[in-house]
């Protein structure tokens, strides 16, 4: 079936980032290689997942485009061919190797591997059959990786790896072959075969790319990678950053020495909306108009218009840069005897969410200066 956008600029003019679509990306300095999903999300679910699992697991790279939409997320398909998105492009010209998850059709459960890394594509074949998993001699042509502007061949060495999974293979990933945007975001709700299986890949890729190894200035690309200029179209509507793993906010390092994140839907959504309602507009860099105006009702009395305000400025931001978001209360406190101090308590929950279990509270404390006081997650 034809694409119905011929590329992203195409999908950018007729559907909102942050509302339709997610993107999402980690750059890692010194990353040699990225797992990327360009169909993740209910459009081929769930490479999304299985891109960040093994790029998170490895300390590789990362980058996913996700349909969420309530329904049609097959129309956001934009081929491997075609897909232009920039911040993918910024991802891939740093990195030597590439695997690009996708799905294929098919109730049976059969990989299709194709791409211009055929040592890496050895080695991934291999360690699947070892595994138990079935993978085709040949690959349809819709799944065919083998083009030079394929997105898994548009990295720095132009070879790259295109792995489609068929839709009966998806589906044995998760308990009950549920697929639905819900279902794959639940880590617990993964089978064994999930984990087999992604461990396959990173074991292939550990085998063939070591870390160690090969001088990324002697291999030139076959094919130099073009990237867009200046007049492709970008998107910055929606929250910065949104996606199936986030950074802790406040930062801070896990037990592992690595920057820690989240992968909670619910705690991403606390902490994405502490740092709405804690912004002021013009203090994010690149998004002037990110954040809310609670910061009108600093150094005002405690009267009934500074609730107001802040009331007013919370739902406006949220409704704006966390759409998905239902604010089930908001409880803001000027204080009289502490001048320029204003605390907002936030009730909030995933649109999804039952309303009986609709209550994540956030307290946050705005000082002068622009300094945040709050409870870490």
């Amino acid at each position: 079936m034809a694409d119905t956008y011929s590329n992203y600029a195409d999908l950018a003019t007729h559907k909102t980032l942050g509302t339709d679509y997610l993107i999402s990306q980690r750059a890692v300095i010194g990353a040699r290689g990225a797992h990327i999903a360009i169909h993740g999300g209910e459009i081929e679910a769930p490479t999304t997942q299985l891109a960040d699992h093994c790029a998170a697991t490895t300390n590789q790279s990362f980058y996913t485009f996700q349909g969420v939409m309530s329904s049609g997320n097959t129309t956001l398909h934009v081929t491997s061919t075609h897909f232009d998105e920039p911040i993918l492009f910024q991802v891939l010209r740093t990195v030597e190797w590439t695997v690009s998850w996708h799905g294929a059709s098919g109730s049976d459960l059969t990989t299709y591997i194709s791409g211009l890394d055929t040592e890496l594509i050895d080695a991934i074949r291999t360690r699947l059959i070892a595994g138990g998993f079935t993978v085709a001699t040949t690959s349809p042509t819709e799944n065919d990786g083998n083009n030079p502007l394929n997105i898994a061949n548009r990295n720095r060495r132009g070879l790259g790896v295109h792995l489609a999974l068929s839709r009966g293979l998806r589906e044995s990933f998760y308990t009950g072959a549920d697929l639905s945007l819900k279902s794959i975001a639940d880590a617990s709700r993964r089978t064994d075969a999930f984990y087999a299986y992604t461990s396959a890949v990173m074991a292939a890729v550990a085998e063939t790319r070591p870390q160690s190894t090969a001088d990324s200035d002697s291999a030139a690309p076959q094919t130099a990678p073009p990237v867009p200029s200046s007049q492709t179209v970008t998107s910055v509507a929606g929250y910065p950053g949104a996606g199936t793993v986030q950074m802790r906010m406040p930062f801070q390092l896990d037990a592992m020495g690595r920057i820690a994140v989240v992968t909670n839907p619910d705690r991403m959504l606390v902490q994405r909306s502490r740092a709405v309602v804690a912004t002021t507009p013009s203090e994010y860099v690149g998004q002037p108009e990110f954040g809310s105006n609670v910061a009108a009702a600093l150094f005002r009395p405690s009267d009934p218009i500074a609730p107001a305000l802040i009331n007013d400025a919370v739902r406006d931001a949220m409704a704006r840069w966390e759409p998905d978001a239902t604010i089930t209360a908001i409880r803001p406190v000027a204080h009289d005897d502490q001048e320029g101090i204003v605390d907002v308590e936030v009730d909030v929950a995933l649109t999804t969410t039952p309303a009986a279990e609709a209550v994540q509270t956030e307290s946050v404390r705005i000082m002068p200066g622009g300094q945040v006081v709050g409870r870490s997650l």
